[in-house]
């Protein structure tokens, strides 16, 4: 691994005392593989693995697997996740009382889509989940993993704080992973180790503030914020809780944490936040903390002037329960979206352009309905709308490359592939040739022995 820069370790020093020394080794040590499952999903079974105890669906494995030879990786089933972060689920649990019963929830610097997962597992199909990522090409990466993941009140969106914060009061809660100076995954990233300085560690703290302070008005008076990083800097930590404090209306929220789990609790003179270090925690380094703002507007969207949206009538979807659902089309494409909150997702959708929505039923020609290839992967999918074909296991990944090996005979038309009984993705047979419909981004790379 690349050395650790001296003025890192003559901090670390200082900030850990007689720890730091542990501190040190146990950075040079390899992390230990998690996952996550989703248990919407038929989730695999991980022979020996340990549960971790701030997630119930998360698990420790004894050797880290090849993900991208699973089919039921790219399947949705579960995600390889580092276990500190998934204190996320604990936390959500802990604050649901202080929630309403349907949440609108947004998740500002949502890339890859770990924690975004966490949070559409949680709010189960409840709510609305808004998760948004600054970068174009992270953005769609984050777009692949919430389609996977399968539940139909997601919303992604590519878009900037300050855009974010001009839509007035709108979110109950906002989850703020904030862009940091990356020390907590100095563990397993040696670009990570490279990149470090000081300055770049004091820009971040910088970048943060800004960022706070401009989706700060997106936030209803009594909402819930956290704010969480993966460095263990206290100007980026603890100090911006500090902050925060002084420029806003807020009160901090203590979430319990149980002593065996090894969090350090890290006391600040207006609340606490809670960290994870890795010579205490089989984890990566996180900071997290959690406060209510005490002032500000109730939720106040206003309704759209022109929408780009038209409700389609008289149509039929393809999802288990279609009368729950709304069908809208937008240009050539048809969506579906929960009918409880089809009316405010597009309310929100025509002030941040979102670049997923709901559930993707299609593209309307003349002659068909095409199927997005996402749809296959959604939870409410109708298992009777279109014909199954599973795969083995060598035919499941010549898929996932893009091919078509299986020979055993295809329904004509358009079907979905399975691994497992697990959809996968769209083919459609045609005479003596079956098309292969897996999203080119996602098709794997490696070569199939």
């Amino acid at each position: 691994m690349q050395p650790l820069n001296p003025l890192f370790v003559s901090r670390i020093k200082e900030q850990f005392g007689t720890e730091a020394t542990n501190f040190i080794s146990a950075i040079d040590h390899e992390p230990r593989t998690s996952v996550r499952l989703n248990k919407s999903k038929n989730a695999p079974q991980f022979a020996d693995a340990t549960p971790i105890p701030w997630n119930n669906d998360g698990l420790w494995l004894t050797e880290r697997p090849n993900f991208t030879l699973d089919p039921l990786f790219h399947a949705g089933t579960y995600y390889p996740q580092e276990a500190s972060s998934m204190v996320l689920g604990h936390i959500l649990h802990t604050i649901t009382p202080l929630l309403p019963s349907a949440p609108i929830v947004l998740d500002l610097c949502a890339a890859p889509g770990g924690k975004s997962t966490i949070i559409a597992s949680w709010l189960n199909n409840s709510g609305i989940l808004v998760a948004n990522e600054t970068v174009r090409q992270r953005a769609w990466i984050l777009r692949e993993n919430i389609a996977k993941w399968g539940f139909d009140n997601c919303m992604v969106c590519n878009t900037d704080s300050a855009t974010i914060g001009q839509m007035g009061a709108t979110f109950d809660l906002v989850l703020i992973d904030a862009p940091c100076s990356g020390e907590g995954m100095f563990r397993k990233d040696n670009t990570a180790r490279a990149e470090w300085s000081t300055d770049n560690a004091a820009m971040c703290a910088v970048r943060q503030k800004e960022i706070i302070a401009n989706v700060w008005d997106s936030i209803v008076e009594g909402g819930i914020v956290i704010y969480s990083t993966c460095t263990f800097n206290p100007a980026e930590n603890e100090q911006q809780a500090q902050w925060i404090n002084q420029h806003f209306d807020v009160e901090f929220i203590s979430i319990p944490m149980q002593p065996q789990w090894g969090v350090s609790i890290v006391p600040f003179s207006c609340g606490e936040g809670y960290a994870f270090y890795p010579h205490k925690v089989d984890g990566e380094g996180f900071f997290v903390c959690v406060m209510r703002k005490t002032s500000g507007d109730s939720r106040r969207i206003k309704p759209q002037k022109k929408s780009t949206f038209t409700e389609v009538r008289n149509t039929s979807l393809p999802l288990s329960t279609p009368a729950s659902y709304v069908a809208m089309q937008q240009a050539d494409t048809l969506i579906a979206l929960p009918r409880s909150h089809a009316q405010l997702l597009t309310n929100i959708a025509s002030k941040l352009r979102p670049i997923w929505l709901g559930i993707p039923i299609g593209k309307l020609t003349r002659k068909e309905l095409i199927p997005a290839e996402e749809l296959a992967l959604q939870n409410t999918l109708s298992h009777t709308a279109y014909p199954f074909v599973d795969l083995p296991y060598t035919d499941a990944l010549h898929y996932l490359r893009g091919e078509w090996t299986y020979t055993a005979p295809t329904p004509q038309g358009w079907c979905i592939a399975t691994y497992n009984n697990q959809p996968l993705g769209f083919v459609k047979a045609m005479g003596n040739r079956v098309n292969n419909y897996w999203p080119k981004d996602w098709r794997i790379r490696m070569q199939i022995s």
